[in-house]
């Protein structure tokens, strides 16, 4: 799952996603994004903000 690192707490990291989600993990089981990856991350990204902005324009 892509998420970025947040922290490190000893031997585990915390990780994020554009949604909220956190998760923690093993240090060693983190590994860089590929370009791909990254790429999925961006367009998550993009696609909360558009779904937020989409409730907050829908409100009364």
């Amino acid at each position: 799952m892509v998420g970025v690192v947040d922290d490190f707490i000893g031997p585990f990291v915390h990780l994020a996603r554009p949604t909220g989600l956190t998760w923690q993990s093993r240090w060693v089981s983190v590994r860089p994004g590929t370009p791909y990856e990254q790429r999925q991350l961006r367009v998550l990204a993009a696609l909360h903000r558009l779904r937020h902005k989409g409730l907050a324009e829908a409100g009364p």
